[in-house]
């Protein structure tokens, strides 16, 4: 029980009594960020094998070394799986707080062999440079204290089976490999999200062991974290489900709404205010940890905070001041009231799902300040109060009046790091329940700021001292200092000749191919970037068929690229290969279901290959995402023609019509597929399910009078479509009139008079009148004829038609046919 109360108090970072002594002694220094202490004193580095110490000195190769040490250790006995576990979270947490959170570790890898740290260092270092990276993803190259991670992953990967949280610090340590590569990977992506799997059926398996209120602590922290995971890949619809389930777990209540009051200083009257109304389920009461507790009444003031910069605008308040009135002074408490620690994580992540589900400009920024103010009012933790301002600093970059404190703010918190004015306890609490940035990805966005600014020399000195060389080569680029650029490179170039990256971005700054092509090889056919730098060369030449075999190369090496996939596809389609372009835009989907112009693009091929129902499908998802794109619209109108969905054509049909009458007037329908969907109605055919298509005719009823004509009323086609429509549902006076005005709206064209094809268009129409006349005038409709005088009425259609062309066309066979129809109505 002790094992299992000791692993709970770790991820959630709360002090129990553990009746085990030395759990009990690890546990407390764990928690009070002693990680040095549990590492030193674990049972990993006890009772060293010389010799394999010794080869490790010799070789850096410290994942071997672990490997092998594992193989030694009993991992049946619990104390032996407590220690590498504890081991594991220890060397994790080291890591983290040198890479991401500070304040500075002075401890290092070499002191538990005693090694010499200037010789094996080095050593060590690229080793785990290569043992860290996946899939041709290189780690980031000045990570301090990478051996940690190494220690870390591969001690908590050999327990994750065999105990609680296991496999819940090994899905966090993958992560935080992840973070440290320089794209996403295939390889990682999948061994996170299993391992994520695996969490939750242990906690599922063993919650009967658990106390309820920890449990539902740690289902709340798992199901964050796992919504923070899908949304950094980019999945943002299982990132969305596992907020809301943390939300509803927690109890946590919030909404988006609106309250009245000012913004600026000089504003004479009250708008409403955008902001967060939120309210944690209970009010915990203090009690005893050597972190920050999940207190929502804990109001510290001495407790130290992150360099928070206030505005000091002469025109923008602070804060909005709200108007006092009885619906602000009821929402007072949700607006400013303290909320739980974890209920701000989640809210922060609510903010960053807005930020991915929509585009970027204002109104995105506009919706998601009220997120980060309504955490800003009572940040309770020192990484949700960072997290918090890094968003703050980020919203505030493209205004005016903020920018200024929106680099202060960066630049302060970039200097924080190396700040011990609070306990790396506290910085790691919620570390795990925050999409934090590594100090030097920090920096970087701090450079980048720099170069929004057009501050290049400044933000140029940042990337060069990070050796960020793509930064540093695009800065001089725009200091048109092309030349220095390629300067930097080939030094860099002179000390690494055989870097693949390097020579893969001399290819990218001088278009040359080889230098891709030596990448390749260099990398013994590793390195995917060259191979998709190249593709894209190719591709922008037409080359498809060369394009096509470099995309394949780099996405068997790494398929997490969306946009290679789409390339792929389009080559695919340009050169033919209609089976590999299927695959592209499958995966293309697969990796972003909202990607309307792959579902369009997939379809087209599915169309090539003669899967017709698959095309649908596709279309009709490109236009659920892509609601008012009228081409798509039209490509599904006319598959579903095709394929006899058409009900569907019909909705298609409206949608084009709305979408296009506006510019293309007339052109917006397309005469042939109305004219089939409304056969479809008066012929009744049978759709692929064996459906009558008269079930159809109110839709098409709706389609023909309030869509179209509607809009349209200067075609004779569709007059004579609808005409037809209604003799078929037996409104004879309506079949009648449409036919009539059929005529009407071409009978005024002055081109009658000039040119013997529209003059013979006119007439057809004309006949057609004339006929309908005959044929309905004496129907009886409501107990009256349609038309009592319908001869007078048909003749006066000739008569007027025949007098405009009598010495024009009169020598024509149109014009006789129109004489004789007048001879037969005369005679009649």
């Amino acid at each position: 029980m002790s094992f299992t109360q000791a692993e709970v108090s770790l991820v959630l970072n709360k002090k129990s009594a553990l009746e085990n002594k030395e759990f009990d002694t690890i546990v407390t220094n764990i928690l009070g960020g002693k990680y040095a202490d549990v590492i030193k004193n674990s049972l990993v580095f006890q009772n060293l094998d010389k010799e394999s110490v010794a080869s490790l000195e010799s070789s850096g190769d410290l994942q071997s070394w672990v490997d092998n040490r594992l193989l030694q250790l009993d991992r049946n006995d619990e104390l032996v799986r407590f220690h590498i576990l504890t081991t594991g979270i220890a060397c994790l947490n080291s890591f983290i707080q040198v890479n991401w959170t500070g304040p500075t570790l002075s401890f290092s890898v070499s002191e538990l062999f005693s090694f010499d740290k200037d010789s094996f260092e080095p050593k060590l270092h690229t080793a785990c440079l290569n043992s860290l990276s996946v899939d041709s993803e290189e780690v980031y190259h000045l990570t301090q204290q990478l051996g940690l991670l190494v220690i870390a992953r591969t001690l908590l990967k050999a327990v994750h089976q065999n105990t609680l949280t296991g496999s819940f610090w090994s899905m966090r340590a993958t992560f935080i490999q992840q973070q440290l590569l320089d794209e996403f990977t295939g390889s990682l992506q999948t061994e996170i999200f299993n391992l994520a799997k695996e969490t939750n059926e242990t906690l599922e398996k063993n919650a009967s062991t658990i106390d309820p209120e920890s449990l539902e602590e740690l289902k709340i922290r798992y199901q964050l974290e796992n919504g923070l995971i899908y949304s950094y890949f980019g999945q943002d619809k299982e990132a969305l489900e596992n907020m809301e389930s943390a939300q509803k777990t927690s109890g946590f209540v919030w909404s988006l709404t609106g309250s009245l009051g000012r913004r600026t200083k000089f504003q004479t009257f009250d708008v409403s205010q955008l902001v967060v109304l939120a309210e944690s389920k209970k009010k915990n009461k203090p009690t005893t940890t050597t972190t920050t507790t999940d207190d929502a009444d804990d109001d510290d003031e001495e407790a130290p905070r992150p360099e928070t910069l206030d505005l000091n605008d002469d025109t923008i308040l602070e804060r909005i001041a709200f108007t006092e009135n009885e619906k602000n002074d009821t929402e007072s408490d949700k607006r400013h009231g303290n909320l739980n620690v974890i209920d701000q994580c989640i809210l922060l992540a609510f903010c960053l799902n807005v930020k991915n589900t929509n585009p970027d400009h204002g109104i995105t920024a506009e919706q998601m300040v009220p997120y980060v103010t309504r955490v800003l009012e009572n940040a309770n933790n020192w990484m949700v109060h960072t997290m918090a301002l890094l968003l703050r600093s980020r919203l505030e970059s493209n205004k005016s009046r903020t920018v200024e404190r929106s680099a202060l703010q960066l630049q302060a918190l970039v200097d924080q790091v190396k700040v011990e004015d609070s306990g790396v306890e506290e910085r790691l609490a919620y570390f795990y329940e925050l999409l934090i940035p590594s100090k030097w990805e920090m920096e970087r966005e701090l450079g980048r700021r720099f170069v929004s600014l057009g501050v290049f020399r400044s933000a140029a000195e940042i990337f060069e001292r990070l050796e960020m060389w793509e930064d540093v080569i695009s800065c001089y680029q725009m200091l048109e200092q092309p030349q220095k650029a390629k300067d930097i490179l080939k030094k860099i170039m002179e000390k690494n000749p055989n870097s693949p990256k390097y020579w893969c971005i001399l290819g990218d700054l001088e278009a040359e191919p080889d230098h891709w092509r030596k990448s390749w090889e260099i990398s013994n056919h590793h390195y995917a970037r060259a191979m998709r730098s190249l593709g894209s060369y190719e591709y922008k030449r037409q080359n498809y068929e060369a394009a096509i075999d470099c995309y394949q190369k780099a996405l068997s090496i790494n398929p997490l690229f969306e946009g290679s996939w789409y390339i792929l596809g389009c080559a695919s389609i340009f050169a033919e290969k209609w089976e590999i372009g299927a695959r592209a835009f499958q995966r293309v989907v697969a990796l972003d279901d909202d990607q309307p112009e792959a579902w369009n693009n997939l379809a087209s091929i599915y169309l090539q290959m003669g899967k017709k129902t698959d095309a649908f499908l596709a279309l009709k998802h490109a236009t659920k995402v892509k609601f008012d794109s009228w081409k798509m619209w039209q490509n599904l109108l006319f598959t579903a023609v095709d394929i006899g969905q058409f009900a569907d054509a019909i909705y298609a049909m409206q949608r084009v019509v709305e979408l296009r009458w506006d510019t293309a007037r007339d052109e917006a329908v397309d005469i042939g597929v109305l004219r089939m969907i409304v056969e479809n109605v008066i012929q009744n055919w049978k759709d692929p399910h064996d459906r009558d298509g008269a079930r159809l005719s109110q839709h098409v009823q709706r389609l023909l009078e309030d869509i179209i004509l509607s809009r349209i009323t200067n075609s004779p086609d569709i007059w004579m479509i609808c005409a037809k429509f209604y003799l078929w549902q037996k409104r004879y006076t309506d079949a009648l009139d449409t036919s009539v005005k059929a005529y009407r709206s071409i009978m005024h064209d002055p081109r009658i008079e000039t040119e013997v094809t529209v003059f013979e268009d006119v007439a057809t129409v004309a006949l057609e009148a004339v006929d309908m006349y005959e044929n309905l005038g004496e129907k009886k409709e409501n107990g009256e004829p349609v038309c009592a005088d319908w001869r007078y009425q048909a003749r006066l259609i000739l008569k007027g038609l025949m007098g405009k062309v009598r010495d024009i066309f009169d020598d024509t066979n149109t014009y006789e046919q129109l004489q004789e129809r007048m001879n037969d109505l005369k005679n009649a």
